[in-house]
């Protein structure tokens, strides 16, 4: 690692290690993996809470997800309907999304992998586990994962939001509650539409999810979940003159999990169904000038086991079986089988966390991948810890990248896996009042798949295998809290910074345009009981496409059950782009709620 981090990290370590003085609250850590203490952690994770996303002024995943340093969220439209997620200055195909620890990752293209993204009133909290530490999770986690922790409790009653606001949007959804001695039931319904903030850029969105706990113990648990997403593409895809474009989109899961557990290990196994569709139509008023129709199933089994050991070490080991299949009328009719599997072993060496572990994964159509990695773990105090991951990451070509046949880009069968090996040291320090977290990485990636021009002149363009890139960064993110008066304020900050060393040999046509700078504040202030303002601001920079500052604000008011949200979004009227779409100008949004 750059000898610059190094030293950078090493005078952060000593100025706060010596603040150390009182024990740090303990939270577990949970994963389909190890679960343990957060001052015993190994891997580099930033949890958001179910209090955290209350807090935060937005009313989607996608925005949410903005605040984090390190990721980089490029939409497409508004209220989360087509976006783009992108860690560390990978691409949209390098990160892994799951729901309760299943991969929820679409074979066609990572462009669907956010349509499986849930409502925030679903949501106990995300896990984001950036870097090499993610390789457990198998494909697509090359830059990283981000695991999505559903609701399985709660208070009993029935939460009514109802929302207007610029462009004739307008949202409603109904999350539902109850519980009894043996189940468990979270219900939660939304219809989100719009006008668009611009030509054909209207929406339509549907949201349905379950999740049901049974028996005496409520370790049988259903889950359910279907996304329909009906929006105007205009400039989606293509060219900014492609106005007329258009797409639907659904995912949905279906995933039976139980777990048996003993003095020493913890068994769960796990049956589920993830279905993908996408129809995309070139011009809206005349489907059949150009048309795709993608239908995608993944079927499969996994059993993860966490294991105890007499002397406190602990192993987590597990496999997964699923069947791919992919049916189009582009890409053509393709299926495979995958077996995962993986392995890591967790232990005590004086102040030392030590977890060495590797995945196996093996794709009938493709190759058998191996990737080992080491986490370790550095207990400065109870409050300080140091970090230092290291380990392989890889991502097999979707199907587009292999097979797709269109008017401005072609696939190519004989594409090679991304790889990627990656390094990252991190220290993290944490109070009930104060929490900062520094992290420094670099990535040497082989293989990037890009688009090639083939045909000067004729826009043509080739999926091919162009770029070895060396990726290095740093992230801050801090919090702190204090009172005016009686009431709890909170200040954010987090700062993210890449850089991508690589030589362009060829005309290619996505070129790397990774957030350079990324800073992100969130104040969030609690004038009296019932009333709190929250404001946050964004500034950020690429290498094409300059910078842009977006100031949003958010009112609320409380009253027994009731709730009122005003929020003013890009306040300073910002002019930017984002996938080289014009983002919509200053807007607003009224949201009432109420829980009965």
């Amino acid at each position: 690692m750059n000898r610059f981090y190094f030293s950078a990290l090493v005078s952060i370590v000593v100025a706060f290690s010596s603040l150390a003085q009182t024990p740090l609250d303990e939270v577990v850590v949970s994963s389909p993996r190890l679960n343990v203490l957060f001052s015993d952690d190994s891997k580099s994770v930033t949890v958001i809470t179910a209090e955290q996303i209350d807090d935060t002024p937005v009313s989607n995943l996608v925005d949410l997800l903005r605040f984090q340093s390190g990721i980089d969220i490029r939409r497409q439209g508004i209220e989360g309907t087509q976006a783009d997620v992108y860690l560390r200055g990978g691409t949209f195909d390098q990160v892994l999304l799951l729901i309760d620890g299943i991969r929820v990752d679409d074979p066609q293209t990572g462009h669907h992998t956010l349509n499986s993204a849930l409502p925030l009133d679903v949501i106990e909290r995300i896990e984001i586990v950036k870097g090499p530490a993610a390789r457990i999770y198998g494909q697509n986690a090359l830059t990283g994962a981000i695991n999505i922790v559903t609701k399985k409790e709660g208070k009993k009653g029935t939460n009514l939001n109802v929302r207007q606001g610029s462009f004739h949007t307008t949202h409603l959804g109904v999350t539902a509650q109850d519980y009894s001695d043996n189940q468990q039931h979270v219900v939660h319904f939304s219809r989100l539409g719009s006008e668009g903030y611009r030509h054909n850029t209207d929406l339509d969105n549907l949201h349905f999810f379950t999740h049901s706990a049974f028996g005496a113990s409520k370790n049988l648990k259903l889950l359910t979940m279907f996304n329909d997403r009906k929006f105007g593409a205009n400039g989606f895809y293509g060219y900014a003159s492609y106005e007329d474009q258009y797409e639907e989109t659904q995912s949905s899961l279906v995933a039976l999990t139980t777990s048996f557990v003993s003095e020493k290990a913890v068994w769960t196994p796990r049956v589920f169904w993830k279905r993908g569709q996408d129809e995309y139509i070139l011009i809206r008023n005349n489907p059949s000038a150009y048309r795709n129709m993608h239908i995608n199933n993944k079927i499969g089994f996994s059993l993860d086991t966490k294991l105890t050991h007499s002397n406190g070490n602990l192993s987590g080991l597990g496999v997964e079986l699923s069947s791919v299949s992919l049916q189009s009328n582009n890409l053509g009719t393709h299926s495979r089988t995958l077996a995962h599997f993986f392995f890591e072993h967790r232990f005590k060496l004086y102040n030392f966390n030590i977890t060495p572990g590797f995945a196996l994964s093996h794709f009938s159509d493709i190759d058998t991948f191996f990737y080992p990695g080491l986490d370790v773990g550095f207990k400065l105090s109870d409050k300080a810890k140091l970090v230092f991951n290291t380990g392989y990451t890889y991502r097999v070509p979707t199907y587009t990248d292999l097979y797709y046949n269109g008017p401005t880009a072609l696939g190519n069968a004989d594409l090679k896996p991304e790889k990627a090996l990656s390094h990252e040291l991190s220290f993290s320090y944490n109070t009930p009042s104060w929490e900062l977290e520094v992290a420094l990485f670099q990535r040497n990636s082989e293989n990037l798949i890009d688009y090639v021009e083939v045909t000067v002149g004729d826009s043509q363009w080739l999926a091919s295998n162009i770029h070895d890139v060396i990726t290095r960064g740093g992230e801050l993110n801090s919090s702190y809290k204090y009172t005016i008066g009686k009431q709890l304020q909170t200040l954010v900050i987090s700062y993210g910074y890449i850089h991508d060393n690589y030589t362009k040999t060829v005309n290619s046509r996505y070129a790397l345009n990774s957030l350079k700078h990324n800073i992100n504040l969130l104040f969030l202030n609690r004038l009296s009981p019932k009333w709190s303002t929250s404001f946050s601001y964004r500034y950020a920079t690429r290498p094409l496409g300059g910078h842009f500052k977006v100031l949003n604000a958010q009112l609320e008011y409380v009253m027994d059950k009731f709730t009122i949200e005003i929020q003013g979004r890009n306040l300073f009227d910002a002019s930017y782009y984002e996938n080289l779409i014009p983002m919509p100008g200053a807007h607003g949004m009224l949201s009432l709620r109420y829980a009965f």
